[in-house]
């Protein structure tokens, strides 16, 4: 029973990692209507930022897809494929401490709660099996 509360839970935590991607590429008009509130921000500085928010937002979409396919081959058996989530969880919940401890804005605790959820979930599907 345990294990099939992980499995959903780790392929429920895989699929808002990746959904992740779509809010927050959205919020790329927002953060280019600030930058026209200072024009005299350098314009290649602003195409840069621009350029790595895409990117922030297309690794949190391959994230999500490497999270379903682990949890597609756990499914199937496979039990040496507990890096990627484990790296990813790992990942999370440091952004996402470093980030609640540098801005204090409280919205960056989900990251740490989905990495967290990565994390014992990896752990408890890696276990073996019992009889």
């Amino acid at each position: 029973m345990l294990r099939k509360a992980a499995s959903i839970l780790f392929l429920l935590t895989a699929v808002v990692i990746g959904l992740g991607a779509f809010g927050h590429d959205s919020n790329t008009a927002k953060l280019t209507e600030e930058f026209a509130k200072f024009p005299a921000f350098d314009t290649r500085a602003k195409a840069i930022i621009v350029a790595v928010w895409h990117f922030c937002s297309g690794c949190m979409f391959a994230f999500g897809a490497i999270l379903v396919w682990t949890w597609q081959r756990i499914r199937n058996g496979a039990r040496d494929v507990f890096f990627a989530p484990l790296v990813i969880g790992v990942l999370y919940v440091a952004s996402g401490a470093l980030s609640v401890g540098y801005t204090g804005v409280a919205f960056f605790w989900l990251f740490v709660v989905l990495g967290g959820l990565l994390i014992a979930t990896s752990l408890i599907l890696r276990s073996p099996r019992m009889p």
